[in-house]
């Protein structure tokens, strides 16, 4: 349900956003392919690397989003892909592929969607099933430790961004409580879309996110068979810190 409601406004609001995509272009130059997005929604990341050159299999549980998706493959500005990217509609958790692929991507807090250890380490295991020997994986996700240094409590409204959405304007609130116990953040997207005659249409979109601290990754992965290899801070590859913006992980099939 979540999705079906973001993805009028995903592309509209994460236009500008490209902080990441060398950081995934360059994993794929070093590891090469076929590569694996999980949660590859509209194609952000996926159509950046198919763009290079690379075999791409995108998974993704909406069908909103993906339809987005395949919308942008069929444009005439798409053509000139040499490989056209492999879309997969369903859960992590469950999806099946023949191919064996060399890296797998889960960018920008994908693997925050999965609730409970128990979602977290099925889809492990499941994507560990679908990688090479050796293959990589690599997990994008907010540093905890800067969302527990936050204040208790539920906080305001905070304004994120504005945009436009033809003719209408589009203001975008945020509003996030954390369950520090349960390690939760729920969030509340506002989606204010005001007309130009003064009319404004609201949508509510409810998330939930897991946060994971490094120790637990670390067990989650070996439980899965994966075992850590780098820990970074941003998309520089700076080392992970207390302060760090990210909690970029990587890690390699045992």
């Amino acid at each position: 349900m979540t999705y079906s409601l973001l993805s009028r406004y995903y592309d509209l609001e994460n236009a500008d956003f490209t902080d990441d995509l060398d950081f995934w272009l360059g994993l794929a130059e070093e590891h090469g392919g076929p590569i694996l997005e999980l949660g590859c929604g509209t194609g952000r990341v996926l159509l950046n690397l198919a763009r290079r050159g690379y075999a791409v299999t995108g998974v993704d549980n909406s069908p909103e989003m993906l339809a987005h998706l395949e919308a942008k493959l069929s444009a005439a500005t798409q053509q000139h892909l040499a490989l056209t990217p492999l879309l997969i509609c369903a859960d992590m958790r469950q999806f099946t592929s023949e191919q064996r692929y060399a890296l797998a991507l889960m960018p920008f807090n994908t693997f925050m969607h999965l609730l409970t250890l128990e979602e977290q380490s099925a889809a492990l295991a499941n994507i560990h099933r679908h990688l090479r020997a050796g293959g990589v994986l690599a997990l994008d996700l907010v540093n905890p430790g800067e969302a527990y240094a936050a204040p208790l409590g539920e906080q305001g409204l905070t304004l994120e961004r504005t945009f436009a959405d033809g003719a209408n304007t589009v203001q975008q609130f945020s509003q996030v409580s954390v369950d520090r116990a349960a390690q939760l953040a729920r969030i509340t997207w506002l989606y204010d879309s005001i007309a130009p005659t003064g009319v404004v249409t609201r949508t509510l979109v409810p998330l939930t996110l897991r946060y994971t601290f490094p120790g637990e990754m670390r067990l989650l992965l070996e439980r899965s068979g994966f075992g850590l290899t780098h820990l970074y801070g941003d998309y520089d590859r700076a080392p992970f810190a207390d302060g760090s913006a990210r909690m970029i992980v990587l890690a390699e099939t045992k």
